[in-house]
């Protein structure tokens, strides 16, 4: 049994410190404070302690770390580089899951399925939910042979339905359908239009006290100014996530 989060891929951590030391060590300031968790505990009111745990959860199951594993030569390998398979920026989003105990979810962007994979393993700890999935199909970020989301092990597929397509034409048929949706994720095209005209389509559907989730939100302003724009409550930038709860049903944009 694996003891913490924390000990992953201890190898690639010490690389990346030595090549970023001041973000290393704003970060080890922010473990020393638990800023993230704080965060995160006061926008679900889940207490902090229950979101540690929850943070370790997926190394214990020991299933989903072998496998996991197994697939981190492939995913090392490629010219794109996928999802880190242990990062902090996938278990905030696995730990939120746990929080949250959602019906539906929805996330754009899959490519070989990591952050898939630890969405799905957290709605099966649940024993609830579901995950829609949104991807067009780009093979450049797969290994030669693979299909979208081959990461994904077939025991956690029950949960799961993808869907191929541009999320811009996918999300506006798919979400009717299904709402209220408990938490959206943006993983897909990062430039500015598209992540605005996802956020813009997808805000309207997501439930009071829903979360909102932006990968790559430091690439450019537009998760920010969304979060201005409906006036979040708690909005932050986590491990290059934006993490952006919904007040109420009369918010809008």
């Amino acid at each position: 049994m694996k003891a913490s989060w924390m000990f992953q891929n201890l190898a690639s951590r010490a690389r990346f410190a030595l090549r970023h030391p001041a973000y290393t060590l704003r970060s080890l300031l922010n473990e020393v404070l638990l800023a993230d968790e704080r965060f995160l505990a006061e926008a679900t009111g889940v207490p902090v302690r229950k979101l540690r745990t929850f943070l370790n959860e997926p190394f214990r199951s020991q299933g989903f770390s072998t496998h996991l594993a197994a697939c981190r030569a492939e995913l090392q390998g490629l010219k794109i580089q996928s999802a880190a398979p242990f990062g902090k920026k996938i278990l905030l989003q696995y730990a939120l899951i746990r929080a949250v105990q959602p019906d539906a979810v929805v996330e754009t962007g899959v490519a070989n399925g990591v952050s898939s994979a630890y969405l799905l393993l957290a709605l099966q700890t649940n024993g609830r939910g579901r995950l829609h999935s949104i991807e067009v199909g780009d093979a450049a970020f797969l290994p030669k042979g693979k299909t979208v989301g081959w990461v994904v092990p077939d025991w956690l597929r029950e949960r799961w339905q993808l869907h191929i397509g541009d999320s811009t034409k996918v999300l506006p048929a798919l979400l009717p359908r299904i709402a209220p949706i408990d938490v959206f994720i943006h993983d897909s095209l990062h430039t500015y239009e598209h992540m605005m005209e996802e956020f813009v389509c997808t805000y309207p559907f997501l439930r009071p006290y829903g979360f909102l989730l932006a990968d790559d939100a430091l690439w450019n302003e537009s998760f920010r100014e969304f979060s201005d724009q409906v006036k979040a409550r708690y909005a932050r930038i986590l491990h290059g996530v934006g993490f952006l709860r919904k007040e109420n049903s009369h918010t809008g944009v």
